[in-house]
């Protein structure tokens, strides 16, 4: 949905128009050819008008913001800010970025700004700064988490902020007049006409991107000067930043352009930055896999009188290659998120057994009425009544779905080619950001098809490389590894973390001696701040008071997952898959609206 406030037009003319598209920058008009002493002149000097934040809510999020700001009251504030379309010419255009600062309930002029990214590349971060700095002044003194939660809370002011080309600030979409159709994403999908249909999509994407005059300048580089121009206009030595995801990509670069400015700077599910942006999309199917054999299936054949699917995880995972084209397809288009957070954990196995077993009842013969039957009014298929019951859910909109694409016109029906900004966002910065390194189509198309046929659960999209077919104008370098050996930052890093795993993090970590870790075994989470365990957040919050950690290494243990400890005789699975991401919710003083703001974290950090 798109964002209630936006600046459509990418850019802003009336500065341009009045000065011929010549000086928006600062430049005086006048002929001398004397260069100012800082080319970022005109912006470092400009006033930050703080004023009331309702206009910057994006839809949706109307209320969720009303009910903050009436905790918050006026330490909430917003504003525009004015940056340089192009860094490197500061006197050409300009875009326009939006801030919503929180401010310490006390002396907010003394203290540091906590930058905040969530992820992406295009997630907004407006709203970040809202709900951490509103889920930490809940800190319940009498727990030791709660007082350090506190503390962070009131030693810092917190700043979200939509990068440039999402929510209120200056954005992009990418919209054509081009017919897709739909296509198959499934390891059967490896025909002429569903592979030309994938790299017409590529193709698209990069056409109708590259059409906006903003998209050269919508990259990991400039947002890190965006970031840095931000911290010089609060008034900040150093930047002081929690990022996860993609938001570790962008922490990374900062420091390496700017390693003097490094503040107290967290990076939560790590990017791997020793390798080109472009395998990311590889990387996050690789996590799908290994996390679903490694940690979802014996998890899985630990409670099989919970979850009905066995003893042996092999053989789960053996069954669910057993699922056919049909059941496949209909899996990726309903099966939700097949990340490893304990709260996705029921959903993600509900859809796995309903694939399993719609795949046994069509093998006997089944029409999909008695098979929607069968699953669905037969007898339960967990023994936890809430589970079943979710079961049932994603049963009905498998066999659905199933429907749907077996109407024969399904692939035949087309719809205009269009990208929201967050979908333009992430695309154009991974193709901005680095020259593709292997222009080979072919390679592509065949690694997406590999790694499709490793599970199931494993969408072919890498086919779909737009960079193929970027014209890319970006004159930018990503920096160097040896630019961020000096660099004191903190990686947080889970074991089963599947947009972001384990082993690009620690190719990350292993290079840079200056970086500290914290690792947390058998845990799954992609976004760890606010873990509740003493051993990751002491750690962690310590970090962002300027306290880097001990030791190089910190291994920390994962809370366990439902029915991996005992459980109370009245406490549902559901239940507790609900509330472990907040364990021990004593932490707070109100337990209530401190689930409610952990859950909006979970479903607003990374991608």
């Amino acid at each position: 949905m798109l964002p209630a406030f936006m600046k459509i037009s990418t850019i802003l003319i009336s500065c341009a128009a009045a000065l011929g598209l010549a000086a928006c920058g600062g430049g005086s008009g006048s002929s001398s050819p004397t260069p100012e002493p800082d080319p970022l002149a005109f912006y470092k000097n400009q006033a930050v008008s703080w004023g009331d934040c309702s206009r910057y809510f994006v839809a949706g999020n109307e209320s969720e913001g009303s009910k903050y700001l009436a905790k918050l009251g006026d330490r909430v504030q917003c504003a525009d800010i004015k940056a340089p379309l192009d860094y490197q010419n500061p006197d050409g255009l300009q875009v326009s970025l939006s801030m919503l600062r929180v401010r310490a309930a006390e002396s907010p002029e003394q203290k540091p700004n906590l930058f905040f990214n969530p992820g992406g590349p295009g997630g907004d971060g407006l709203m970040l700064s809202l709900r951490f700095a509103l889920l930490l002044s809940e800190g319940n003194d009498d727990s030791t988490l709660g007082k350090k939660y506190k503390e962070v809370g009131e030693a810092n002011n917190f700043v979200g902020f939509s990068p440039r080309g999402v929510g209120a600030s200056t954005t992009i979409q990418c919209t054509g007049n081009e017919l897709v159709y739909p296509t198959d994403d499934t390891k059967w999908g490896d025909t002429v006409e569903n592979i030309r249909r994938l790299t017409d999509i590529a193709r698209y994407t990069a056409s109708n991107c590259q059409k906006n005059p903003v998209s050269d300048y919508i990259n990991t580089d400039a947002t890190a000067r965006d970031m840095d121009l931000m911290r010089h206009l609060l008034g900040d030595e150093k930047l002081h930043y929690y990022g996860v995801s993609y938001g570790t990509w962008l922490g990374f670069w900062y420091a390496g352009v700017f390693p003097d400015r490094v503040g107290p700077m967290v990076l939560d599910s790590n990017m791997n930055f020793s390798k080109p942006i472009h395998v990311a999309s590889i990387s996050y199917l690789e996590g799908v896999m290994h996390t679903f054999k490694e940690y979802i299936a014996p998890y899985a054949a630990r409670h099989d009188d919970i979850f009905n699917m066995g003893t042996s995880a092999q053989a789960i995972v053996n069954e669910l290659n057993t699922i056919g084209h049909e059941v496949t397809q209909a899996l990726l288009d309903t099966g939700g998120s097949f990340r490893a957070e304990p709260g996705n954990i029921p959903g993600y196995l509900s859809s796995v057994k309903a694939a399993i077993e719609t795949q046994k009842l069509l093998d006997q013969g089944k029409t999909l009425d008695e098979i929607g039957t069968t699953l669905t009014n037969g007898d339960p298929y967990f023994a936890d009544p809430e589970l079943n019951e979710l079961f049932i859910k994603r049963a009905a909109s498998l066999v659905t779905r199933i429907a749907v694409l077996r109407n024969p016109l399904f692939y035949t029906e087309p719809e205009y080619f269009s990208l929201d900004s967050e979908g333009a966002v992430w695309d154009t910065v991974v193709c901005n950001d680095e020259p593709l390194a292997n222009k080979d189509q072919v390679f592509w198309v065949d690694k997406g098809f590999e790694l499709s046929r490793g599970l199931p659960i494993a969408a072919n999209r890498v086919a779909k490389q737009p960079c193929l077919y970027w014209d890319r104008k970006a004159n930018i370098d990503k920096p160097s590894m040896d630019s961020l050996k000096e660099a004191p930052l903190l990686m947080v890093q889970s074991q089963f973390d599947v947009p972001t795993p384990l082993s690009g993090a620690l190719e990350t970590f292993d290079q840079l001696p200056a970086v500290s870790m914290v690792r947390v075994e058998n845990e799954g989470a992609h976004g760890l701040m606010v873990y509740q365990t003493e051993c990751v957040d002491l750690t962690v919050m310590n970090h962002l008071l300027g306290n880097a950690p001990a030791q190089r290494l910190t291994e920390c243990q994962g809370k366990p997952l439902p029915f991996d400890e005992a459980l109370p005789q009245d406490e549902t699975f559901m239940a507790r898959a609900a509330s472990s991401s907040a364990q021990p919710l004593s932490n707070f003083e109100d337990p209530q609206l401190a689930q409610e703001l952990i859950d909006s974290l979970r479903k607003s950090i990374g991608r």
